[in-house]
Parts: structure tokens; C-alpha cells; sequence
């Protein structure tokens, strides 16, 4: 509503400055300046094209979380095509930190940075788990995966970020498909699994079965990317009709509670 009121406002202005009107519009309907300038800019507010579930606030979903006092390490420098925002790294922390989550499972590591955060942010005893697929990885998956949907990064081990930090020894870094893993032998079960490896609909699905039964009662499944790859939201919003799932507003992150 409070957008159509400042439309309303601006009304009057538009009318008189038709020229610049144009240019506004066709900034905001078509950022195409913002998406090849600033993709990180337009990968926050810009993708969301998909999926169902409303979205709250982050104080919705977990009413205490204001009060987290959270560590950042490394936190910039990301990659903002594939890696989390600073804003979604905060919210990863933060659930991490006011849960107390000590067994904490991630598919898809990529440069290590998020394994990095959620380490730094559990408690002492806690551990991260990561998967990813080897730097020296042959192309051959467990499913069958278009090829614009295949995001191996291949990082090499000396370009983990939580390598040489004193939270090394909270990670565990294991390499393999996810859909081709025993999950039950790393270390089940977990306080938190976060989801964001392939974003491939058959990928998703086989990641969250094997979430949903890997973690604890009580605990969390957290999808990242919901509302801007289609097959991830469709999977969430299958995963949905089963468990109770939050879509976080000002970002691209789905929240599961597994009761």
C-alpha cells in the first residue's frame, strides 16, 4: 500500500516532467543499466520471479533473532552471481547464533566462505559439514542435468576461505555428488541443513528428501535461491505442502521447520 500512496504523490510531478517519467519507468520496469552494472544490486531485489510462499520478515519467522549478536569473517569480496548476499549471510548467522545449532550440514561449497560464517557463529563444539563436487570432478552427475543448470565451481582446496582461520577445525569439508552420498555418514543429525548446491529440479528434491531425513526434530532446512531459479522454488514449494516453510523477505532464502 505504501507504494501505491507514494505513486499517488508522484502523480502530479510525473504529469508535468513526462520526459523524465519515461526515463523513470523505464529504469524500474527494465534495469537492464542495474542488471550489467550492478548484478549483486539486481540479484537482491530484482529476481524474484518465482515460487508461491508469502514472505515475512525474518523477525516473523524466528521472533528472538534481533537480540543475535553475530560474527562476520571474510564476509566480502563474494561473488554475486552464485554466492549468498551480505544481508543473507547476516540472516544464516543469526539463525545459526539464536538457535545454538552445533551440527550444521552444507551442500555446496563453493569458495568455503559461508562454511566459513556458519562456523564462526556456532557454538565452540559445533561442527560444519560442506559437500561439493572435487576441483579435478570428470562431468558425471547421478542425475541428468541441463547444461545452463550445471554450476560445478570446481575451487580448489587453497581457495577455501575458512583455510588458515581459527575456525578450520569447526569444518568438515567431504567431496561427492549429494545425490550420490550416504548422508548417514556425516555425521546425522543435523541442526541445520542449508541447501544450495545444483539448482537442478531432480537435484533439489533428492537434496531435501535427504535433508528431511537427516536432520533433527526441531530443526531447520534452509534453501537458498527460492524465488529466483525456478526449479528450486518448485521443489520448496512441493516441500511446503509437507512442512511448515517461511520465504524471508529481502532475500532469496526459504526457511523448512521439521517438526
Amino acid at each position: 500500500m505504501a507504494v501505491f500512496r507514494s505513486i499517488g504523490r508522484n502523480i502530479p510531478r510525473l504529469i508535468r516532467h513526462p520526459g523524465r517519467a519515461l526515463r523513470l519507468l523505464s529504469t524500474r520496469f527494465l534495469p537492464v543499466r542495474a542488471i550489467l552494472a550492478d548484478p549483486l544490486a539486481y540479484h537482491t531485489v530484482g529476481s524474484w520471479t518465482f515460487g508461491k510462499l508469502p514472505r515475512v520478515d525474518i523477525t516473523q519467522a524466528f521472533p528472538s533473532i534481533e537480540e543475535a549478536e553475530i560474527v562476520l569473517v571474510k564476509p566480502l569480496g563474494a561473488n554475486a552471481e552464485t554466492s549468498v548476499t551480505l544481508h543473507e549471510m547476516a540472516i544464516l548467522c543469526a539463525i545459526v547464533r539464536s538457535t545454538g545449532a552445533k551440527r550444521i550440514l552444507e551442500i555446496g561449497t563453493f569458495d568455503g566462505r559461508t562454511a566459513l560464517n556458519l562456523a564462526a557463529n556456532a557454538p565452540s563444539d559445533g561442527t560444519v559439514t560442506t559437500v561439493d563436487l572435487p576441483a579435478d570432478w570428470n562431468s558425471g552427475l547421478a542425475f541428468e542435468v541441463p547444461k545452463y543448470a550445471i554450476n560445478a565451481t570446481g575451487v580448489p582446496p587453497t581457495g577455501l576461505k575458512y583455510r588458515d582461520t581459527r575456525y578450520v577445525q569447526r569444518v568438515r569439508q567431504v567431496y561427492g555428488d549429494s545425490a550420490a552420498l550416504d548422508w548417514s555418514t556425516l555425521d546425522v543429525p543435523f541442526d541445520i541443513v542449508f541447501i544450495d548446491g545444483c539448482h537442478s529440479y531432480d537435484y533439489v528434491v533428492s537434496d531435501t528428501q535427504k535433508a528431511l531425513g537427516s536432520v533433527r526434530s526441531g530443526g531447520l532446512v534452509i534453501w537458498h535461491d527460492y524465488g529466483m531459479i525456478e526449479d528450486v522454488s518448485r521443489a520448496v514449494d512441493e516441500t511446503a505442502r509437507r512442512i511448515q516453510v517461511r520465504a524471508i523477505r529481502s532475500t532469496s532464502l526459504a526457511v523448512g521447520f521439521v517438526s
